[in-house]
């Protein structure tokens, strides 16, 4: 046997130990990445449950936010219903004025 043909039956040897070894480690690894996979699917499904839940307390939340709001506008149009008015014809009177000065500014 030549050197060359020596040492290419060597690193063909080579090369199919080391494939060996490979699969070996890939055998041997699987139960550990599919445990690992398991982990994070529970993992990911736990934190969808808490974002679903922190959504939902956040929207109870600005709901009672919005009946308190409610409330106390409807309280105070009842005390004062002529200062309501005034004050409601003042923001009118405002945000009239502001988009007509928005739009002459566009325009130009």
């Amino acid at each position: 046997m030549t050197d060359s043909q020596q040492t290419t039956a060597t690193l063909a040897e080579m090369g199919t130990d080391i494939q060996q070894t490979l699969q070996e480690a890939m055998q041997q690894t699987k139960p550990a990445l599919g445990k690992m996979a398991e982990r994070m699917s529970e993992r990911l499904q736990d934190l969808a449950h808490q974002g679903k839940a922190a959504a939902l307390e956040t929207q109870h939340k600005i709901e009672d936010q919005a009946r308190q709001v409610k409330t106390t506008a409807e309280h105070h149009i009842q005390q004062a219903p002529f200062k309501s008015v005034m004050v409601a014809a003042g923001i009118g009177l405002l945000v009239g004025v502001m988009t007509t000065w928005l739009m002459r500014e566009r325009s130009h």
